[in-house]
């Protein structure tokens, strides 16, 4: 959690800073962890979405937009999501899912409080 500015547990601090850096980015991409989590967060999506299949992945994708970020998908967000995991399928459904999901992981939206 160093790249996310935690804070040093030993030793008082005034304030905390916040620093937005390529680090941060490329743990998101590459953690074996957050792939773990991303892979969960596509399974829970396949038993929560009501529909969902190949041709109709729009209700998939607006409950993975209402779990990560507690809104619903604009229309261009879910035509590039719905785009996005076509895109993917060839390399089979849970590998697309699981990537969109760590997609949506990695968002400021997702990591950061207004």
């Amino acid at each position: 959690m160093v790249v996310f500015d935690a804070p040093e547990p030993l030793t008082s601090q005034g304030g905390r800073p916040s620093t937005t850096v390529a680090p941060q980015a490329l743990l998101l991409m590459n953690s074996p962890q957050v792939r773990e989590w991303a892979a969960a967060f596509a399974r829970r999506l396949e038993k929560d979405a009501p529909g969902g299949n190949a041709d109709d992945l729009k209700p998939l994708i607006t409950r993975a937009y209402q779990l990560s970020l507690g809104r619903t998908p604009n229309a261009a967000e879910s035509r590039a999501a719905v785009a996005f995991i076509r895109s993917g399928l060839a390399g089979g459904r849970d590998k697309a899912l699981t990537d969109f999901c760590q997609t949506l992981l990695s968002l400021n939206e997702f990591a950061y409080l207004n």
